[in-house]
């Protein structure tokens, strides 16, 4: 199987049901296979999903805390640090922060401004896959 044959595997966590319904139909739309969870994961079961992509977002159970310390997790485990991920996120002061921007991007992490158009999420999910190797950029446009 090619990567061009290879439907994306995204796993999507946000605290809000609503936002991972609406979010799976418009990416299922676009081609993705989709796995939603309301809550953050342990990383065991990261490993049992096996997701190409994972789109999360920062604040969780009105914290930012648990998001910072799943992003650093998925970063530390060998298995999981090659996963790109992608911060959805509300917290636009946070990350806009410079000391904050740096680990980000040290951490290799995009991010997402809310509220975003989907577009802008399947823009940067495709500037992801052509990154890591996902796909080629001349046949996905």
């Amino acid at each position: 199987m090619t990567a061009a044959d290879h439907q994306l595997h995204v796993l999507f966590i946000n605290d809000t049901q609503e936002i991972l319904d609406l979010m799976r139909e418009l990416l299922e739309e676009d081609g993705y296979r989709v796995t939603t969870s309301v809550a953050l994961l342990d990383m065991d079961k990261v490993k049992r999903l096996a997701p190409d992509i994972i789109v999360q977002d920062l604040l969780f159970e009105g914290t930012q805390e648990l998001g910072w310390k799943t992003l650093h997790l998925l970063r530390m485990d060998p298995e999981l640090a090659r996963i790109p991920i992608v911060l959805c996120t509300a917290a636009v002061s946070v990350v806009r922060d410079a000391a904050m921007a740096e680990q980000l991007d040290r951490l290799g992490v995009r991010v997402v401004l809310k509220p975003f158009h989907i577009d802008q999420v399947l823009e940067v999910l495709k500037e992801v896959r052509i990154a890591q190797g996902l796909i080629d950029q001349a046949m996905d446009g």
